[in-house]
């Protein structure tokens, strides 16, 4: 971490956000944790600052005696896999804000490649671009955030549509088109079925061009390397696991 952490200061006085820098003797001793009861109980601190009071304070995601020896965590922040490498040198272990960036394109080659490119030109999209995507889940899973950039779902989603669709979609008016945008949305059963296939096949071309398989890295964690090679397995694992679950959870 940092010691070079910023606090808000005079928050009761100001309409604005003020910020000042300043040592946290506490952030710049605790290693970082997710709070994630399901699979562990480390005990983690989090921190907001009163404006009431203006001070900061801490408070315990779990009640721990005050006699126990328990070592405490705090949240280092929202950082994908590749932030925590390169600014914190370690790989985070169940990151639920991991993300992997791929360069995803329309093949020039495929059906209807002009009207599908026009379609994507009015959603607003690239044909051709890095995009970002998160592990998979179930669209109907609880959650504030998506597992895939709007990009790639666009992309995904007009790569996998019919002649009818693409005349129908290009047809439509602009904020019913705009839906096709959005991961969490009503569409067509027979189209999700068929983008869900199209990203799987994409995810599993990809997961073929790493130089190892997912088991590989797996036992080459297992054996005595050195610490920025492990680091480096650790992330490249990462990555593998993210394109396998657009695999696993959305079968070909």
């Amino acid at each position: 971490m940092t010691r070079q952490n910023k606090v808000p200061v005079n928050l009761a006085e100001f309409d604005g956000m003020d910020h000042t820098l300043a040592l946290i003797p506490l952030w710049d001793m605790a290693n970082h944790a997710f709070p994630d009861t399901a699979n562990e109980t480390r005990c983690v601190a989090e921190t907001c600052y009163n404006a009431t009071n203006e001070q900061l304070e801490c408070s315990l995601t779990r009640e721990v005696s005050d006699t126990a020896s328990v070592p405490l965590f705090i949240v280092y922040g929202t950082r994908t896999d590749a932030e925590f490498l390169v600014h914190n040198g370690f790989v985070c272990p169940r990151n639920p804000h991991a993300n992997v960036q791929k360069r995803f394109t329309l093949v020039p080659a495929i059906p209807l490649y002009k009207e599908r490119a026009h379609l994507l030109e009015l959603l607003g999209m690239p044909t051709t671009g890095t995009f970002s995507f998160g592990p998979a889940r179930e669209p109907a899973a609880a959650t504030t955030t998506t597992p895939i950039s709007q990009e790639l779902i666009s992309l995904a989603r007009v790569s996998s549509m019919t002649a009818k669709e693409l005349d129908e979609y290009t047809a439509m008016e602009e904020t019913q088109r705009q839906t096709l945008r959005t991961y969490q949305t009503l569409l067509p059963a027979e189209l999700c079925a068929r983008t869900e296939r199209w990203l799987a096949t994409v995810m599993k071309i990809m997961l073929l061009r790493y130089p190892t398989t997912i088991e590989q890295d797996e036992a080459l964690l297992k054996t005595n390397r050195h610490h920025i090679r492990r680091l480096l397995i650790e992330y490249r694992l990462g990555e593998k696991q993210i394109l396998r679950s657009w695999c696993t959870v959305r079968e070909v």
